[in-house]
């Protein structure tokens, strides 16, 4: 508070800095779809004509905060994979397949949150491009990566198909997991297959 009893006057990038946090404090209360701009502002301690003044709408305001959090999410897997990458020489294709996603050990609050944003992005222009934008450099990223490290690979695994792993990780998104509880896989036979599946193209490459 200030020497009168009032409020300290808040400059423009920290009351931006509060409204984001609010709403990202909202989102994992509410969801994206209960987030109510009345609630940010309240909690934020601000109005929700200043909200619009910096974000315009709703809409606005997603496209920022949701754009933010999947791009530290992406952030945080690159760092993640390339520093276990870093610290080997050597790599079986069970290891290579293991960084890729699985239904078991994903938590289903992730599988949902990933959806409402997907969902929301279809209709929020600016959310999808922002989206968009990042899922293209999580694939260049993915796609680079597993080249620079095939080399470290047995060498008769290094030849598979760099299309099994691009396709699985931005494809199979396992919508359906949490809807069909028969035949559940769990996390060794899912990676089992992968490897399988891969190693059957490395060699059938070889010989073709």
């Amino acid at each position: 508070m200030g020497e009168n009893g009032y409020a300290k006057p808040v400059n423009g990038s920290e009351s931006r800095e509060r409204i984001l946090q609010a709403t990202r404090a909202r989102i994992k209360q509410d969801g994206i779809l209960g987030l109510r701009v009345a609630d940010i502002a309240n909690d934020a301690e601000t109005s929700i004509t200043l909200i619009y003044k910096y974000y315009r709408d709703r809409d606005g305001l997603l496209a920022q905060v949701l754009g933010d959090m999947y791009s530290e999410f992406r952030a945080s897997f690159h760092n993640k994979i390339e520093d276990w990458l870093a610290a080997k020489d050597s790599l079986t294709l069970e290891e290579f397949v293991s960084l890729l996603p699985n239904p078991e050990e994903e938590t289903k609050h992730a599988r949902d949150f990933r959806l409402q944003v997907l969902a929301t992005a279809l209709e929020n222009p600016k959310l999808h491009e922002n989206i968009k934008a990042e899922t293209e450099k999580m694939y260049r990223w993915m796609r680079d990566t597993i080249e620079a490290n095939r080399h470290k690979l047995p060498v008769e695994d290094q030849n598979f198909d760099i299309r099994f792993f691009t396709v699985i990780m931005f494809n199979m998104m396992f919508v359906y997991y949490d809807l069909v509880d028969e035949d559940k896989i769990s996390a060794d036979d899912y990676r089992t297959m992968l490897v399988n599946q891969i190693r059957n193209s490395a060699r059938n490459t070889v010989s073709s």
